[in-house]
């Protein structure tokens, strides 16, 4: 499971929810945490209060998720502004908001995080170069098939990528009522395919009344099917990076959604 907080409500209320299934139902996860602003840099985005940091308003969250064991990571800086605004900002503000995050997820949990998600799946050649050098132990950047390299503008870069396998629960839930969710994620947990599935999810998915109990009873389907739960921490540590494939990314518009993402392309 990726679970990523790009928001307050998100991130206040959502994942202390899914941290507390995780705990009954003994499920390692990945968790990865927008660590400033859920606006942009913008005067509107201040104006409408979208300037308060996400993480700030309540460290004990993140704390509590590293101290339960869970896999923690970052999901940038201003994960709005990673999305509408990455290939404009400057090769100097992307790397400094990449360390800034890093520090300040540092600060809080007394390590370093394992690993990054860029928001909305959008990835460039500077943001690939500046995780190789960040060292980080994985990246979940992209919609795909299997862990790999990945490769953009002839470059192959080193850190491995665990992508997202699945659609986004909130994309796949998108305006479904309770019953029709329940019927959705039934059927998925049923046919999940053998080998690795990663299935994304944004924690405020969790504050809707009517999807919390279709992904509750999701999670406890998949669990009495026999699917082992294991975090893309584990899943990376498993594999050899010298045998991985190296495999382009291209861009293009996933799983009905709006905006064109990064994916693996298929060898």
């Amino acid at each position: 499971m990726k679970i990523y907080a790009d928001t307050m409500r998100g991130y206040r209320d959502g994942v202390p929810r899914l941290l507390d299934i995780c705990d009954e139902m003994g499920i390692e996860a990945s968790f990865f945490f927008g660590m400033g602003s859920e606006g942009g840099r913008s005067p509107l985005s201040k104006i409408m209060g979208e300037g308060r940091e996400i993480v700030a308003s309540a460290p004990g969250i993140l704390r509590d998720a590293y101290r339960r064991g869970q896999d923690c990571g970052i999901y940038g800086w201003n994960p709005m502004e990673w999305r509408s605004r990455l290939d404009r900002m400057k090769d100097t503000t992307l790397e400094a908001d990449i360390k800034r995050a890093i520090e300040y997820f540092a600060r809080r949990t007394g390590a370093r995080p394992n690993g990054f998600a860029a928001p909305g799946c959008r990835v460039n050649y500077m943001s690939l170069r500046i995780q190789d050098d960040m060292r980080f132990k994985y990246c979940s950047d992209t919609f795909g098939f299997y862990p790999y390299l990945p490769q953009l503008s002839w470059k192959v870069f080193s850190t491995p990528q665990v992508p997202a396998t699945l659609p986004p629960v909130e994309i796949n839930l998108r305006k479904k009522n309770e019953s029709s969710a329940r019927e959705l994620m039934a059927e998925l947990a049923d046919t999940l395919p053998r080998g690795l599935s990663v299935l994304p999810m944004n924690a405020a998915a969790l504050n809707e009344p009517e999807l919390y109990s279709p992904i509750y009873e999701f999670l406890l389907r998949v669990r009495e099917n026999g699917v082992k739960f294991m975090s893309l921490r584990s899943v990376a540590a498993s594999v050899d990076p010298d045998t991985l494939s190296e495999c382009e990314i291209i861009f293009t518009k996933a799983f009905g959604m709006s905006n064109e993402v990064a994916t693996q392309s298929a060898e």
